[in-house]
């Protein structure tokens, strides 16, 4: 698939490598869209970043949003962590559009919150054994797929 700069594209924010992930069956299920991507945790770490004063930390989350080299536009951030904040901000401020979606337990996004899933509930994560996680992550597809990050034949 070629690459265009106008692409959407969703972004999962990770709160640590994928292999460290306690839900990376929920990420891995939406990395296999082409147009699904996931960024893993800075060298500066988001819990070191949140000890700052919010304007510094937000600067920092806007300039690192600045600096990513992206093959689209963001259309869908997706917050696992309130650390993550900072950046998910700065995302949206980047892509004027972009949908943040967050976990539930992180309250210090729910303002911004544009669509959400709970990651205390395995079903919404699809860690729970014998279901699978597309099956779970249904509603999160189809919006994908309305944002076109996400395609389906019929």
């Amino acid at each position: 698939m070629a690459e265009h700069r106008d692409d959407p594209l969703a972004l999962l924010l990770l709160p640590a490598p994928l292999e460290q992930f306690e839900h990376a069956e929920h990420a891995r299920d939406l990395l296999r869209a082409p147009r699904v991507l996931a960024l893993e945790p800075p060298r500066m770490s988001w819990r070191r970043i949140a000890r700052l004063p919010d304007t510094l930390a937000l600067g920092i989350g806007v300039r690192q949003a600045r600096r990513l080299k992206l093959p689209g536009t963001v259309r869908v951030v997706v917050l696992y962590d309130a650390l993550q904040l900072p950046l998910a901000q700065g995302l949206a401020l980047r892509f004027g559009d972009a949908e943040l979606w967050r976990a539930m337990t992180v309250e210090a996004a729910a303002a911004q919150a544009a669509w959400a899933f709970d990651p205390a509930d395995p079903a919404a994560l699809g860690d729970a054994a014998g279901v699978d996680a597309f099956d779970r992550n249904e509603p999160l597809w189809e919006r994908l797929a309305a944002l076109g990050v996400a395609e389906f034949e019929e």
